[in-house]
Protein backbone atom coordinates (compact mmCIF):
# COMPACT_ATOMS: atom_id res chain seq x y z
CA UNK A 1 0.00 0.00 0.00
CA UNK A 2 1.29 3.44 -0.94
CA UNK A 3 1.63 6.24 1.54
CA UNK A 4 -0.85 9.12 1.42
CA UNK A 5 1.86 11.41 0.08
CA UNK A 6 2.61 9.07 -2.84
CA UNK A 7 -1.10 8.65 -3.61
CA UNK A 8 -1.52 12.44 -3.54
CA UNK A 9 1.44 12.91 -5.89
CA UNK A 10 0.06 10.32 -8.33
CA UNK A 11 -3.37 11.98 -8.31
CA UNK A 12 -1.81 15.43 -8.76
CA UNK A 13 0.26 14.28 -11.74
CA UNK A 14 -2.81 12.65 -13.31
CA UNK A 15 -4.85 15.85 -12.89
CA UNK A 16 -2.09 17.99 -14.40
CA UNK A 17 -1.93 15.59 -17.37
CA UNK A 18 -5.71 15.79 -17.86
CA UNK A 19 -5.75 19.58 -17.72
CA UNK A 20 -2.78 19.86 -20.08
CA UNK A 21 -4.46 17.46 -22.52
CA UNK A 22 -7.70 19.44 -22.40
CA UNK A 23 -5.84 22.69 -23.11
CA UNK A 24 -4.02 21.16 -26.08
CA UNK A 25 -7.25 19.74 -27.57
CA UNK A 26 -9.38 22.86 -27.16
CA UNK A 27 -11.63 23.91 -30.02
CA UNK A 28 -10.13 27.40 -30.48
CA UNK A 29 -7.30 26.01 -32.60
CA UNK A 30 -9.81 24.62 -35.09
CA UNK A 31 -11.63 26.84 -37.58
CA UNK A 32 -15.16 27.97 -36.78
CA UNK A 33 -17.33 26.64 -39.62
CA UNK A 34 -20.58 28.18 -40.85
CA UNK A 35 -22.43 26.12 -43.44
CA UNK A 36 -24.86 27.55 -45.99
CA UNK A 37 -27.67 25.05 -46.57
CA UNK A 38 -30.15 26.32 -49.12
CA UNK A 39 -31.58 29.41 -47.38
CA UNK A 40 -30.02 29.11 -43.95
CA UNK A 41 -26.61 29.67 -42.35
CA UNK A 42 -26.03 26.75 -39.97
CA UNK A 43 -23.96 27.77 -36.90
CA UNK A 44 -24.19 31.47 -37.67
CA UNK A 45 -25.82 31.90 -34.27
CA UNK A 46 -22.90 30.78 -32.08
CA UNK A 47 -23.31 29.98 -28.43
CA UNK A 48 -19.56 30.41 -27.88
CA UNK A 49 -17.60 33.43 -29.07
CA UNK A 50 -14.89 32.91 -31.68
CA UNK A 51 -11.52 33.13 -29.95
CA UNK A 52 -8.41 34.86 -31.27
CA UNK A 53 -6.33 32.72 -33.60
CA UNK A 54 -9.29 30.91 -35.17
CA UNK A 55 -10.20 31.02 -38.84
CA UNK A 56 -13.80 31.44 -39.96
CA UNK A 57 -14.79 29.04 -42.76
CA UNK A 58 -17.97 29.32 -44.84
CA UNK A 59 -19.00 26.11 -46.60
CA UNK A 60 -21.77 25.96 -49.16
CA UNK A 61 -23.59 22.64 -48.77
CA UNK A 62 -26.66 23.92 -50.59
CA UNK A 63 -27.82 23.82 -54.21
CA UNK A 64 -27.48 27.53 -54.91
CA UNK A 65 -24.66 30.04 -55.09
CA UNK A 66 -24.58 31.91 -51.79
CA UNK A 67 -22.84 35.04 -50.69
CA UNK A 68 -21.14 35.88 -47.43
CA UNK A 69 -21.33 39.56 -46.60
CA UNK A 70 -19.84 40.89 -43.38
CA UNK A 71 -20.26 44.67 -43.46
CA UNK A 72 -17.85 45.24 -40.54
CA UNK A 73 -15.04 43.72 -42.61
CA UNK A 74 -16.13 45.08 -45.97
CA UNK A 75 -16.34 41.49 -47.25
CA UNK A 76 -18.88 40.29 -49.82
CA UNK A 77 -17.80 36.95 -51.30
CA UNK A 78 -19.75 34.47 -53.44
CA UNK A 79 -19.46 30.78 -52.54
CA UNK A 80 -20.47 28.21 -55.17
CA UNK A 81 -22.18 24.93 -54.21
CA UNK A 82 -19.58 22.56 -52.74
CA UNK A 83 -17.03 25.36 -52.28
CA UNK A 84 -15.78 27.16 -49.20
CA UNK A 85 -14.33 30.54 -48.27
CA UNK A 86 -11.98 31.18 -45.34
CA UNK A 87 -11.26 34.33 -43.38
CA UNK A 88 -8.00 33.79 -41.52
CA UNK A 89 -7.75 34.84 -37.88
CA UNK A 90 -11.19 36.45 -37.83
CA UNK A 91 -10.90 37.57 -34.18
CA UNK A 92 -7.67 39.39 -35.01
CA UNK A 93 -9.53 41.48 -37.60
CA UNK A 94 -12.47 42.55 -35.42
CA UNK A 95 -12.88 43.94 -31.93
CA UNK A 96 -14.73 41.75 -29.42
CA UNK A 97 -18.47 41.94 -30.02
CA UNK A 98 -21.29 40.75 -32.28
CA UNK A 99 -21.28 41.20 -36.04
CA UNK A 100 -23.98 40.66 -38.65
CA UNK A 101 -23.52 38.58 -41.76
CA UNK A 102 -25.88 37.76 -44.60
CA UNK A 103 -26.24 36.33 -48.07
CA UNK A 104 -26.93 39.24 -50.42
CA UNK A 105 -28.89 36.92 -52.74
CA UNK A 106 -31.16 35.40 -50.10
CA UNK A 107 -31.27 37.92 -47.26
CA UNK A 108 -34.97 38.48 -47.99
CA UNK A 109 -35.54 34.76 -47.27
CA UNK A 110 -33.95 35.14 -43.85
CA UNK A 111 -30.43 34.06 -44.73
CA UNK A 112 -28.79 36.14 -42.05
CA UNK A 113 -26.55 35.37 -39.12
CA UNK A 114 -24.34 36.63 -36.40
CA UNK A 115 -20.80 35.95 -35.32
CA UNK A 116 -19.53 36.75 -31.86
CA UNK A 117 -15.88 37.62 -31.37
CA UNK A 118 -14.31 36.92 -27.98
CA UNK A 119 -11.87 39.21 -26.24
CA UNK A 120 -8.18 38.36 -26.32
Amino acid sequence: MRSPAVRFAVVAVALVALVAGAVLLREPTKPYVITAIDYHFHDAHPTLPIAPGRDLVFKNAGRNVHNVTIPALGIAHDVAPGAEFTIDDIADRLQPGSYDLFCKYHQDRGMTGLIVIAGG
